[in-house]
This record gives structure tokens, sequence and C-alpha cells, in this order.
């Protein structure tokens, strides 16, 4: 009997330790109200300090309402006078937060607090594949197929993207539609959030005219956004590329590139998307081509969502016979892994 009771005191203790422990190594924000926050500590901006607790999501408290915060885990500190550090967060008082530097002590003002992000992983990789498909049968026969597939894949210092268009649409056994675009980017992140790199990207859509367009070049840009809710990055760049048309043969010389990629989470289970590309060719009849994708995605179970998107193509000069624009409304399913 006393051996059962010894055994039941030291799981009862083991249990102790690890629920007191967990608590312990929870970030706390202690507010002037005599509040104490525990969860995990997300980042400081605009001046509030997000925090998710172990019962609720995540929610924001101003920062000039706060005593003190406590993390462990190293951030990313931007100070007033523009200076940045990487520390974590200890107790303070008298409107003093604590810093630890290097495992060094430093006290600044609560105010002097601007900004405060987790680092970015060294490895970090998102991916979606989008099926979108319409048939109709009876006085109309059509198939209308997209599939849209995308990933970015950051290794520290280095940033991987690309995405792929099949597209496939068919009306009366007559195909008006075979889009196939591949865009790649390399990013380097010289001095986060700023990078330089390079992009490739290859179209054909034989129904349009378009038998091959090959583009290439040097890019540099910065990531405006890059948190848990938002990202949004810019680039501007110049290359090289070469096209070719069925009525008016091929053509190639310098082109101006510009990228623009959004993505906004709103209420934990719907985002919204926006990208869009303009190629400006220097060559020819200095065609531009301007193509975009904006739409939202609706959590459906786990992984797996809902879509709803525009896509709109443009160009100043598209081969003989074909419309300058081309619109397309797409619903449909995907996932992301």
């Amino acid at each position: 009997m006393q051996t059962r009771n010894h055994r039941f005191l030291a799981a009862a203790l083991f249990m102790a330790v690890i629920l007191l422990s967990g608590n312990v190594l929870a970030d706390q924000v202690v507010m002037k109200n005599g509040d104490i926050i525990t969860g995990n500590i997300s980042k400081i901006e605009d001046d509030q300090v997000f925090i998710q607790p172990g019962y609720a999501d995540e929610f924001a408290v101003k920062l000039a309402e706060v005593v003190s915060i406590d993390a462990d885990k190293t951030f990313e500190i931007e100070l007033e006078d523009g200076s940045n550090v990487d520390a974590s967060f200890a107790h303070g008082a008298n409107g003093m937060q604590t810093l630890v530097v290097d495992g060094e002590a430093r006290d600044i003002p609560m105010e002097e607090l601007t900004l405060a992000t987790e680092p970015v992983p060294y490895y970090d990789r998102i991916s979606h594949v989008d099926v979108n498909m319409t048939w109709n049968g009876g006085n109309t026969d059509s198939r209308n197929n997209l599939i849209y597939a995308d990933t970015s894949l950051r290794l520290g210092d280095h940033r991987h993207q690309g995405d792929l268009t099949l597209r496939r649409d068919q009306t009366d056994g007559i195909d008006t539609k075979k889009q196939d675009l591949f865009n790649y980017s390399y990013n380097w992140f010289f001095s986060d959030p700023w990078y330089m790199g390079g992009t490739l990207s290859y179209e054909r859509d034989p129904i349009r005219g378009l038998d091959h367009r090959y583009n290439a070049g040097l890019i540099f840009g910065r990531d405006i956004f890059n948190d848990a809710d938002r990202f949004l990055t810019i680039s501007l760049g110049a290359g090289w590329s070469e096209q070719e048309f069925e009525s008016t043969g091929k053509d190639s010389g310098a082109t101006g590139l510009w990228n623009l990629q959004y993505t906004q989470d709103f209420f934990s289970n719907m985002a919204f998307f926006h990208n869009h590309n303009i190629n400006y060719q220097f060559y020819g009849d200095n065609n531009l081509i301007f193509k975009s994708n904006t739409g939202f995605r609706f959590d459906i179970i786990n992984n797996v969502y809902a879509n709803i998107s525009l896509r709109y193509d443009y160009e100043t000069e598209p081969a003989l016979g074909a419309e300058k624009d081309d619109t397309t409304l797409v619903f449909g399913v995907g996932a992301k892994f």
C-alpha cells in the first residue's frame, strides 16, 4: 500500500511539474490594471502587443497600458531611435522594460519599443494547388478546366517562388483556350527585408496565336509585410524577352519587369489574395503585358479550402485576331500543404 501511495505521489508531482513549467515557459503581459495575460506573444506593432492565450484567439492590447513583458524567445526589436537588437523580454518596473541582449540585461523606457517580431525561421515553405472545373451539356457543350499551383520556399536568406497555370477550355468540341504559364523567382535577402535576384517565365497559348514567350531578368525588391496574417512584396527589374506569334513571327529585346504579391488573412478561416505582374517590351510595338489573379480562399476542413478568383490578362499589342483582354471568373477547391 505504501509503495502504491509513493507511486501516486510521484506521478502527481511529475504532472504538477509539467503543468507548472508550461505556465512558467509561457509569455506574460502584465497590465497596469493588475491583469496578467499568459500566452504566446507574436509581435509588437502599431503600439500594440499581440498575444494568443490558450483559451482564445490572438488579440492585441495597447502598449501604453502594459507594465512589463516577459518572453524567453528572441525577437527582432526595433527601437524609437531606429536601432535594432535581437533580444528577449524580462520583467521590468517603473515604466522600464528589461531586454536581455546576449545574456546581458538592458533597461529601456516602454514607449521606445516600436516593433518586435519573431525572427524568420531558416526553413519555411507554403504551397497551394487549386483545381477548377466547369462542364456544361445540352444546348451548349463546354469544358473549362484550370489547374493552378504555387509554392514559396525560404532557406535562410534565400527564397524561391514558383507558380504554374494549366488552362484548357473547349466549346462544342472546339478548343478555345490552351494556356501554359510558368513563373519562377529567386530572392536573395542581402539586407532583410530588401532582396535582389532573378526571374524566369514561360508562356504559350496557340489558340491566341502565341507559340511561345520567354522572359528572363534581374530584379530588386522589398517585403513590405511578412507575418502570420499578411504578406506583401514588390519588385522591379529589367531583362530580356523573346516571343513568337504565328501571324508575325519571332521577335526579342529588352523588357521592364514589375511584380506585386499580397495576401491577408481574415477571421482565421478566410484569406484574400492579389498578385499581378507587368512586362513592358521595349521592342517591336512596345507591348505592355499585364496579368493578375485576385480572389478569396475559404477554409472547409483542415488544409482544404474553397476559392473564388478573378483572373485578368491584358496586352496592348496581342496577336493578330486576338482580343486585348481576357477575363475569367473561377470557382473551385484547393489544398494548402
